[in-house]
């Protein structure tokens, strides 16, 4: 079998697709990439569907060594890229003969690049994804972070003869919403299955304060230290979460949802954090500062109609680069 060999992990790195749909009601949560539009964009790049599995690197890089002719593309968070100890830009297609050695490192700004691959990482699928999901165990490489030693298979065998010259992308803005007066991010959302039975006081102290991103934050959740928010709510029965969701736990400090989350919880359920916030809000750092909106599912449903619509014409353009994805 070749591929990608892993010769030093950082934080976390996991193969991720854009998660298993379909099985929330049978418990089995969606995982999948975090940041699915920078995915979207690596396998772009080099002309693969979107779905196809790559490689999410957290905060402090990875090492891996080609055992076979590939094509590769990196994005996402900004960090440093190295074949063969030669600098490389992010955001483009790359040539990476067998026996190469692919460092990528810490993070400069953000929390988790995209490494994809021509064909797509090829672990076994289950449940009809590759996602890991380390909690249940399932996905990627049984289930398991990458580790050193590892070895990922590749779909695709490229010819060193049609190894194709870089194909830029032009930078963009992954992370915006932030007011420049004193760097807050932003976090809108629609209120949620329990914001009508709380107080009015309550969902004032929701937006009205900020909270820091604490340094617990995981492919789970993201916990908000400030402070602590009394929902008035003692006894709920577990209900079924979501993507996003605002969960008020006993000690008041907020926890906003996210992919590898589980299927049901107990907390009051305030809001839904809107899908682009939300993928801001997995890319931010510990200590980063953030307060929360409230707003009209009709205006949310603008908002994010707007940047999908964005999002199309960006990978759009990439299909011109890397081939039109099947």
């Amino acid at each position: 079998m070749t591929g990608l060999r892993v010769v030093k992990t950082g934080l976390l790195a996991t193969v991720q697709d854009l998660g298993r749909i379909g099985y929330l009601g049978h418990g089995v949560t969606t995982g999948g990439a975090l940041d699915a539009f920078s995915l979207r964009c690596a396998n772009r790049l080099l002309g693969n569907a979107d779905n196809l599995a790559g490689i999410e690197i957290a905060l402090t890089g990875l090492t891996l060594m080609a055992t076979c002719n590939l094509q590769l593309a990196l994005c996402g968070a900004p960090a440093t890229l190295l074949i063969n100890g030669e600098q490389q830009f992010m955001d483009q297609a790359l040539y990476v003969p067998s026996g190469s050695t692919i460092t990528i490192g810490r993070t400069l700004t953000s929390t988790y690049s995209y490494l994809a691959v021509k064909g797509g990482i090829s672990t076994p699928p289950v449940l009809g994804s590759r996602s890991t999901v380390v909690r249940e165990g399932i996905g990627g490489l049984d289930g398991q972070a990458l580790k050193a030693g590892d070895l990922l298979p590749v779909a695709d065998l490229i010819d060193p003869t049609t190894g194709s010259a870089p194909k830029h992308l032009w930078r963009r803005q992954l992370h915006g919403k932030t007011d420049p007066q004193n760097g807050i991010l932003r976090l809108r959302f629609v209120p949620g299955l329990h914001y009508d039975d709380v107080t009015q006081n309550c969902r004032d102290t929701l937006c009205a304060q900020s909270f820091t991103i604490s340094g617990a934050a995981n492919r789970m959740a993201v916990p908000l230290n400030g402070n602590p928010i009394d929902t008035g709510l003692t006894k709920l029965w577990s209900e079924a979460t979501c993507l996003g969701s605002i969960q008020i736990p006993p000690d008041g400090q907020p926890l906003v949802l996210l992919n590898d989350r589980q299927t049901m919880g107990g907390y009051p359920q305030l809001g839904v954090i809107i899908s682009l916030d939300r993928v801001r809000l997995g890319q931010a750092r510990a200590g980063q500062q953030v307060q929360l909106e409230a707003m009209t599912l009709a205006a949310a449903e603008q908002v994010v109609w707007l940047h999908e619509h964005y999002e199309e014409t960006h990978l759009k353009a990439l299909d011109r680069l890397g081939g039109t994805a099947p």
